[in-house]
C-alpha cells in the first residue's frame, strides 16, 4: 500500500489530503472511493496515475524510477504545436511509468470554472489524445479557440462539458457541432500538481 511503503499513518496522509481518517479508511477498506479533488492530490503525492489508484492499469513499482520532463503549456489550442518555444512556460516531470503509458503535457489552469476541486494556478497533468469516458476531466479545445479543462459528459447525441463551479452554465455539443465547429478533445487530465 502506497502510504504504508511512505510511512505514513493513516491520520497524518488524511491531514495532508484533507480528508476525516475514517474517510482515508474508507478508501483503503474499499468501502467508497475519492471524490475526484481527492484522487488527483492522492496521485501527485504519491507520484502515481489515477488509474493506478483505481486498479484500472497495473503498473510496476513505481518508487525509486527516472523521471521525464513535460512541458507546461500555455494558451493551448488543438493546432498549436506542444513544441513550440512560445507556448511552453516551464516543466514538471513524471515518472518513467506514467511516461511509459503515452504522451504527456501540462497545463496551467486558468480562471475558476473548475473550483472548487482545480484552482485557477494549479497545474494539470493530461495524456495528450487518451481516450476519455463519461465523467472524465479533460482538456477540450473549441473552435480552435484557447482550450478548457473541463469534465465529459457522453450521451447519445454528443457530449455535455460540465464546470465544477455552478455559476458557469454547461455547455452541449451535438455530433454534427463536434465535427462542425469542431470541438476536440485533446487529451485527459490524469493528475493535479497545486500551486506552490
Amino acid at each position: 500500500m502506497l502510504r504504508m511503503k511512505n510511512n505514513l499513518k493513516q491520520e497524518e496522509l488524511a491531514k495532508i489530503i484533507n480528508v476525516s481518517q475514517a474517510s482515508l479508511s474508507g478508501y483503503e477498506n474499499g468501502k467508497y472511493e475519492p471524490d475526484n479533488k481527492t484522487l488527483l492530490h492522492l496521485a501527485n503525492l504519491f507520484h502515481v496515475t489515477t488509474d493506478y489508484l483505481l486498479g484500472n492499469n497495473i503498473l510496476s513499482e513505481p518508487f525509486n524510477q527516472t523521471t521525464k520532463k513535460i512541458p507546461v503549456l500555455v494558451n493551448l489550442r488543438s493546432e498549436v504545436s506542444f513544441e513550440s518555444p512560445e507556448n511552453i512556460i516551464g516543466y514538471e516531470e513524471i515518472n518513467e511509468e506514467m511516461a511509459k503509458q503515452g504522451d504527456f503535457f501540462a497545463i496551467k489552469m486558468h480562471g475558476d470554472s473548475m473550483e472548487p476541486r482545480i484552482q485557477d494556478g494549479d497545474t494539470v497533468i493530461v495524456q495528450n489524445q487518451a481516450p476519455v469516458k463519461d465523467g472524465d476531466v479533460a482538456v477540450v479545445s473549441i473552435q480552435g479557440r484557447e482550450a478548457t479543462v473541463t469534465r465529459i459528459a457522453r450521451h447519445g447525441n454528443g457530449i455535455t462539458l460540465i464546470p465544477y463551479n455552478p455559476k458557469y452554465d454547461l455547455k452541449s455539443f451535438t455530433k454534427e457541432e463536434l465535427i462542425r465547429l469542431p470541438v476536440v478533445i485533446i487529451g485527459r487530465a490524469v493528475q493535479l500538481r497545486g500551486k506552490c
